[in-house]
């Protein structure tokens, strides 16, 4: 009986301080608890950024720009989302080091493939968007001739949602003319109307008669082919001769060939360009643009550069030389 109860004491000593300890452990978390949570009842609520691409760090240097706009070649993000494509952070490379090579060819050789991402922009109707990378492509190239053709598409698509939406214009009444029965009705006089002379339109131009020494003698007539290696061409046409009425076809006289694009051709591309241009009285070329071509904005520039050059024998009319509008196809064979 004397050793139990000195077992007892100790092992109800033992409880009793296990369950205080347990105790305490479990006030110490209940009060840790009511402090976080009046700490989170403090705090704002968390803003959530919704971005589309990576987020660049304000101060990135030049390498961690062009890894940002490989992954968003890779990605496809030439122009959009907005912040975060592939010509956005090559602008931002050359903003930083104007003579960057890297940037530069690399906006140099992906800019076609930026414009008919625009182009496809303009086509789904979203202007405002189309704008933006319209912009974008000027600032990467401001005197490339594909953007007047983007910006004529853009213009033309706002004038046609302008005209369908506005009001359709009430027609006007007819009018009435009363006839007294005592006076007689008067004779109509039939106008005389004179038309304006237009300027003829000449489909692919006949060359001037070519001799064995000139480059001319190879001309090829129905369209103009540019290629990587020689090959036979047709013979050209004898020179256009003049009616009873004076009147005349401009001839070409000198024709400059047009370079072959070097991103064309390291792709391997071929295609086609129709030009239309206006031959002046004095046989230079003057207002060439791109009516067609296939594919589109590739060798435009090419095309239009070498037209540019092109002189002629006047149209003449009545014995005179006048304007005459020519559309020439030129073709691009590898």
């Amino acid at each position: 009986m004397s050793s139990a109860a000195p077992r007892r004491t100790q092992g109800i000593a033992r409880y009793t301080f296990v369950m205080v300890l347990v105790l305490m452990v479990l006030g110490g978390a209940f009060i840790y608890w009511r402090l976080r949570a009046l700490a989170d009842a403090d705090m704002p609520a968390p803003t959530t950024a919704v971005t589309s691409g990576p987020v660049v760090r304000e101060g990135a240097g030049t390498e961690e720009l062009l890894q940002h706009a490989r992954d968003a070649m890779a990605g496809r993000r030439l122009l959009a989302p907005a912040g975060s494509n592939a010509f956005e952070f090559y602008l931002a490379v050359l903003k930083r080091e104007p003579d960057n090579r890297i940037a530069q060819d690399a906006l140099r050789e992906t800019f076609p493939f930026a414009a008919q991402a625009a182009e496809q922009t303009i086509d789904a109707g979203n202007a405002e968007e189309a704008q933006r990378e319209i912009d974008l492509l000027t600032r990467a190239d401001p005197q490339n001739y594909t953007l007047t053709l983007l910006r004529a598409k853009l213009q033309a698509q706002q004038d046609a949602q302008a005209q369908t939406s506005a009001p359709r214009a009430a027609a006007p009444a007819p009018v009435r003319h009363e006839v007294s029965p005592s006076a007689p009705a008067p004779v109509p006089t039939p106008a005389v109307a004179t038309a304006p002379t237009a300027a003829p339109i000449v489909q692919n131009p006949v060359p001037a008669k070519a001799t064995a020494e000139s480059p001319l003698a190879k001309l090829h007539v129905e369209s103009t082919s540019v290629e990587a290696a020689p090959r036979q061409v047709a013979k050209p046409r004898a020179p256009a001769l003049a009616d009873a009425t004076g009147s005349a076809a401009p001839v070409l006289t000198r024709r400059v060939e047009p370079a072959y694009p070097a991103e064309a051709r390291r792709a391997r591309r071929q295609g086609w360009v129709d030009v239309v241009f206006t031959v002046q009285p004095d046989g230079s070329v003057s207002g060439a643009s791109v009516a067609d071509a296939d594919p589109k904005y590739v060798f435009d520039r090419a095309a239009l550069a070498a037209v540019s050059r092109w002189q002629f024998t006047p149209s003449t009319q009545d014995g005179k030389a006048v304007t005459a509008q020519v559309r020439q196809r030129i073709e691009f064979r590898l």
